[in-house]
């Protein structure tokens, strides 16, 4: 094959064009490349030239004057049957459209689908397109039902869209729905689809060179039509239309959870003025053919093609939904995406326009597909809050988000790259979903090279700290050093970011509005059971003069009252504390905030301690774990039960409110080194407790150490799964059990305490509430008791095995 320097503008968008209708294995003539071209101002005479130089650089076949894809197989045979069927069935649908047209307040009715583009397959049907009077559209869907099923096939009449003639102007704008209505093979109501026509100019954006339409054919109107308008017209066609949109809503409302895939749900609309009823995926899987056909097609010819994408545009985005993980929901503490909002600040420091989508608070991932059809950027950035140590678990649920999010993004043309912790564990996955390349680590230097690169057109696979598929391989580049002064970085994006909702949820929830901030990246600890995919070992610390601004920023510009400190260890370094505090002395702010820490740390100088609860330090989370030193060593914690103990009295004569992190199920533990972690509990009395079960994070020395003896499942569905996926002394069931005990125990302890004057009340309810909380925990903690009591009778089963 002769290799071709560069495509042209016209050589793109005739490729383009056989590169969609290569889809439905319709081969064009020249004439049919001109009027599918994507690209104004293009001349019948320069396609005829690029289809010339096209077929010379083996990119274009042709026969009998019809061009098409080179290396695909020859679609002649296949065309001509489908064009065969299609031409010899458009009488019949004709008639069907007519029949159609006869119905009351039916205004406009236009053949689509396969049928109107001349390729009917063996098991294909006849798709249209219906227009009715405003107010009686489902009044007109209940008469097509009736109609359809008086023909001798309901395949004859698919009414793939029912829509009110006032609402003509459609919202999903891309390259499917712009030659799905520039091809639509007109039956009746002229004026009607002209204006339809008229309401919808972004399809010249698509098809500048789409043909007018045309051959109508108005049938006679006929004593139904008329009787039934007569009937219908006033309030008894008002009352009519209003029943039957409320029952078909109801029904199909009910299934839409049920749909098996989520661009099956972004399928079907219904509203009262359209009727989007089929639930096929066809749209995506022509987008996401058309893609890998522009794609093979860019690997031949060794020179990019521009998609229909809006240059010099980014959108990032985070995968991960509060929605879709109850546990997280119920708890009602969303956080914006910090590690997003991050990496927006970079790249639109170089220059893009950029946008952020934010999955927290979005109903699902129809919410991201809804930013593409509107955005269409040219590249998406996946860049999960590596700063949430949720997404480290990488929970199953959140894993199919992001590569439905991938799927989608590609169909729309965009080149994506993924950031994450589960992306950097096990890249391929996403890879295959789509995406152009994984970022291995930290993202930030990496992602401004490989946007850099993109927008130039420039070599990108050497770019270091990535790796793509090559030849359906794995290929690695070389590895990426990491950020030494996290001062250089661009701060987050806090104004791309909508968090009204947030602020909103807060107020209501807690009273108070708390927002994110990181101060420092990575941990230099060694507990074998903690992943660090992106940032190591290694510790770097932002400067105490911008973390101070940061923090006065968000008080002062968002309203934040508290503020989540996200740091794995915050406060390592040796001053930084103090010039900490002195800061915000200086500054004059009352901050309140929460931060997580180990307890040998706390210890460690006494005027750290005293300096961060005179800058506002509220609450202290402990890494425990356990009440087993026997335990503590087998984790390589390095540190001791005496040491919690000395740092949670520490927290205590400080004012500062205690909370331990609890993990059971670790390889060994006995039903003695429960009790003492239960023990431990009930000793020190902390302000909160959050319990887990030991989940194996691939990368880390406990991983290795069960991953042999691991079933099917490696990744928890979502962060209250607390499946045991590794044989222990017990059964899974008896985690859970054991969560949801020591979890409402605590509870009821907790507010006998209150109520018996041991500790505080607080602000919101006092002790009516703590009264109403020991109720409502008491009984299901009997049945925890119950449910611990059953399964510690039982032998522990190991998981199943993948065969």
């Amino acid at each position: 094959m002769a290799q071709m320097p560069a495509l042209d503008v016209a050589q793109q968008a005739v490729l383009r064009a056989l590169a969609y209708r290569q889809v439905f294995d319709c081969p064009l003539s020249a004439d049919e490349v001109w009027q599918f071209l994507d690209e104004p101002g293009v001349s019948d005479g320069e396609v005829k030239a690029a289809l010339q130089r096209l077929q010379t650089a083996g990119l274009v076949a042709c026969r009998d004057g019809l061009f098409w894809i080179a290396e695909m197989d020859d679609p002649i045979a296949r065309w001509t049957a489908n064009r065969d069927r299609a031409d010899a069935a458009m009488p019949e649908a004709l008639a069907v459209g007519h029949g159609v047209m006869r119905l009351p307040f039916v205004e406009g009715v236009a053949i689509s689908g396969s049928l109107s583009k001349r390729s009917l397959s063996e098991s294909g049907d006849y798709d249209f397109m219906i227009i009715t009077r405003p107010g009686r559209l489902w009044v007109v869907y209940v008469l097509l039902r009736i109609y359809r099923n008086q023909l001798r096939s309901m395949e004859l009449l698919c009414s793939n869209y029912v829509l009110a003639s006032h609402k003509l102007a459609l919202e999903r704008r891309d390259a499917f729905t712009a030659m799905e209505l520039a091809t639509l093979h007109p039956v009746a109501g002229r004026d009607c689809l002209t204006r339809m026509q008229q309401a919808n100019p972004w399809v010249d954006e698509y098809l500048p060179n789409r043909l007018p339409l045309q051959n109508f054919v108005e049938p006679a109107s006929s004593v139904r039509r008329k009787l039934g308008e007569a009937v219908l017209r006033g309030p008894l066609g008002e009352l009519a239309d209003w029943c039957a949109w409320k029952l078909i809503h109801r029904r199909h409302r009910r299934n839409i959870p049920h749909l098996p895939s989520l661009t099956a749900r972004r399928s079907l609309e219904l509203s009262r003025d359209v009727a989007k009823l089929h639930t096929s995926e066809w749209k995506y899987r022509i987008l996401e053919r058309y893609q890998s056909n522009l794609d093979r097609l860019q690997q031949l010819a060794g020179a990019p093609i521009a998609r229909h994408t809006v240059d010099n545009t980014v959108l990032v985005a985070s995968a991960y939904y509060y929605r879709l993980d109850p546990k997280q929901w119920q708890a009602g503490k969303p956080y914006p995406p910090l590690g997003t909002l991050y990496a927006a600040g970079l790249v639109r420091s170089l220059g893009f326009q950029t946008q952020v989508f934010d999955a927290g608070l979005a109903d699902s991932e129809l919410a991201f597909l809804r930013r593409l059809e509107q955005e269409r950027p040219a590249f998406v950035v996946l860049q999960e809050d590596g700063f949430n140590y949720l997404t480290k678990m990488c929970l199953a649920r959140m894993r199919d988000a992001a590569l439905q999010m991938v799927k989608l993004a590609r169909a729309f043309g965009a080149r994506i790259v993924v950031c994450s912790s589960d992306a950097t564990d096990f890249p391929e996955p996403y890879l295959r979903a789509g995406a152009t390349a994984v970022v291995r680590g930290e993202s930030e230097a990496t992602l401004a090279d490989l946007l850099q690169a993109w927008r130039d057109h420039r070599p990108w696979t050497t770019i270091p700290g990535l790796v793509h598929l090559a030849q359906e391989r794995l290929v690695p580049s070389p590895q990426r050093a990491p950020i030494t002064d996290l001062d250089l970085l661009p701060a987050p994006a806090w104004d791309l970011v909508d968090l009204a909702p947030y602020r909103e949820m807060w107020q209501r929830r807690h009273g108070h509005f708390s927002l994110n901030i990181a101060t420092t990246r990575g941990c230099p600890y060694a507990c074998n059971w903690c992943a660090k995919p992106l940032h190591g070992k290694r510790y770097t610390v932002r400067s105490p003069e911008q973390v101070v601004e940061e923090l006065a920023q968000l008080v002062q510009q968002q309203g934040a009252e508290h503020f989540w400190i996200t740091d794995d260890l915050f406060g390592l370094k040796p001053g930084w504390t103090q010039r900490f505090a002195d800061l915000v002395q200086a500054r004059g702010l009352k901050l309140r905030y929460t931060i997580q820490t180990r307890a040998d740390l706390l210890l460690r100088d006494a005027e750290d301690l005293q300096a961060m609860a005179s800058s506002g330090l509220e609450t202290a989370w402990i890494g425990a774990e356990s009440g087993s030193q026997r335990i503590l060593d087998a984790m390589d914690k390095g540190i001791t039960r005496a040491q919690i103990d000395g740092a949670v009295q520490a927290l205590k004569q400080h004012g500062v409110k205690p909370a331990l992190f609890l993990q059971f199920g670790y390889l060994g533990e006995t039903a003695d080194d429960i009790r003492l972690t239960q023990q431990m509990v009930d000793e020190l009395r902390p302000d909160q407790i959050g319990i887990s079960v030991s989940y194996p994070l691939p990368g880390t020395v406990f991983h290795e150490r069960v991953k042999a003896q691991m079933g099917r499942k490696t990744h928890w569905l979502h962060s209250n799964d607390l499946d045991l996926m590794f044989p222990g002394n017990f059964s899974p069931a008896f985690y859970r059990h054991l969560h949801a005990y020591t979890s409402r125990r605590f509870q009821v302890m907790r507010c006998w305490s209150v109520l018996c004057g041991q500790l505080p009340a607080s602000r919101r309810g006092g002790r009516l509430r703590e009264l109403a909380s020991l109720l409502r925990a008491t009984p299901p903690l009997l049945r925890a008791r119950l449910g611990l009591w059953r399964e510690q009778r039982q032998p522990a089963e190991a998981p199943a095995v993948a065969a």
